[in-house]
Order: C-alpha cells, then structure tokens, then sequence
C-alpha cells in the first residue's frame, strides 16, 4: 500500500490524504467565489447529462442501503416541516395534532390514506379548515370552495340513486312485472333505432305500433319538446314513464338557492 509522507516525517494512509484533499477542496469552495462558481457550472452541466444514470444510481440505493434510506427519509421530513412553515405558518407537531384529532383520516370522507393529507385552507382568508385527502381537496377545488355547488353534485347523484330504486308503494304479481319489463324494453329499443336515424332519413319501411310510437316520440324530442326529451332520456335510462313524482325529483337535486326562487313564485 502506497502511503505518503506527512509533516513530522510521519507516513499517512491514502484515507487521510484524502480526507485532507477534501477538506483543501472544501476551504477553497467556501473561500474562492470564481472556484465555487465553476464548481457549480461543472455540476450542473454533468446532472444534465447524466440525469437518468443518477436517479437509477439513487433508486437502487434507496432500497437496499438502510443508513441511506433513513438519511432520505429525514432529509424529505425537515423539508415538510419547511414548507408547512412556510406556507401556512403551522409547525409539525400542529399537523400531527390536527391529525390525530382527525382519526389519522380525511375530515371529509374518513379514508386514511397511504401518504400525508393535504393542508386545507380558505383562500380568502388563509385560515386552515382542516386535513383533507388528495381527492377530497381537488373536489373543493373543482366546486371553488362553494358549498352551494358541492350540495347541488350531492343534490345531483342522490336524486339518481334515489330513481334506480323500485317503487314500495306499489304491489304487483311477478307476471305484471315480466310484462311490463318487456314492455320497457321493447319501446327502448324501437327508440334507440330511432335515435340512430339521420334527421331527414327517408322511412326505413318499419309499420309496427310500437316503433311508429318510438319515431313520434324521438321526433317530438327532436322539435324541442321538453316532455318528449324527458320521456325518451327516461325510456332509455331504463326509467318508467313520466308521472306525478316528476317535479319532486327534479326539484330534490336543484341547488338550494334555486329552490328557494321556485318556492316564491
């Protein structure tokens, strides 16, 4: 092993010339603003090059070196701890308090998720509301912090689930409801034929009742016939026909505010 000779004739490993030869490199660095500029030039143009052998070089690194994992992982922490102080003025420990109030789990649909939750906040005022998953926060976003909308899309699919459910008010033999389903499906079908003919379309020829019932409908539907354009949707959703619960389940899904300006009239 090749050693070299220090101050005091004293021979030294190639570790402590090393560690010296840093420590020089180190000093000038900190020291020389030319040095340390075209250190960082140099640096920069090899990360460019050189981007996707690093990442590769950290990734496999990462999973199998413990020390350097944790190293990363502590590192990844104090920066989160940074940017909560820097954005909403909130320490750590507040986090953690929020979310051990919160069950470890998001304020809105209670799911725990894998990685951290979103700090929610009010944009007006900067006040955080609470601890949200990454879907939750993006759906606030989405309705732009409006309640009034967000309870309309809840108004919306509640209203849908609600008609997917059968009728308990009515009883009918099992031969009633063959007959009726049947019947159903027959007139959506003549009107999903219907649908697909070209506006001005000469007469394909078809005669039977129901397919002429199907073609006056879909053409009332197509004149702009509020009715008619419910009746077809309806039919083809697999709804019944048009009765006198109508107006209660259109008005359930009709934001607040606008039921409120249909009651006073």
């Amino acid at each position: 092993m090749e050693k070299e000779q220090g101050g005091g004739g004293r021979d030294r490993s190639p570790e402590e010339v090393r560690a010296a030869s840093n420590e020089r490199r180190r000093k000038r660095y900190a020291e020389d603003p030319e040095y340390r500029e075209r250190q960082l030039k140099n640096q920069l143009r090899y990360h460019t090059v050189h981007q996707a052998e690093i990442t590769a070089r950290r990734r496999r690194r990462y999973a199998t070196d413990p020390e350097y994992r944790a190293r990363c992982l502590a590192e990844n922490a104090k920066a989160r701890r940074a940017s909560l102080l820097t954005r909403y003025g909130m320490s750590l420990l507040e986090y953690q308090l929020r979310l051990a109030l919160q069950n470890g789990a998001c304020a809105i649909c209670k799911k725990k998720p894998n990685g951290p939750l979103c700090i929610d906040h009010c944009h007006l005022t900067g006040k955080v509301r609470g601890l949200l998953c990454h879907k939750c926060n993006s759906a606030l976003g989405f309705y732009e912090d409006d309640p009034e909308l967000a309870q309309a899309g809840a108004d919306y699919l509640r209203a849908f689930y609600d008609s997917l459910e059968p009728p308990g008010d009515v009883m009918t033999s099992t031969n009633e409801q063959t007959e009726a389903g049947k019947a159903g499906r027959l007139m959506r079908r003549a009107i999903l034929l219907e649908l697909q003919c070209e506006p001005g379309e000469a007469d394909d020829g078809a005669t039977d009742k129901l397919r002429l019932i199907a073609r006056r409908l879909v053409d009332k539907a197509a004149e702009g016939d509020i009715q008619a354009i419910k009746e077809v949707l309806d039919r083809i959703d697999g709804k019944s026909g048009p009765g006198p619960d109508d107006a209660r389940t259109r008005a359930r899904w009709q934001p607040a505010a606008a039921r409120s300006r249909a009651a006073t009239f």
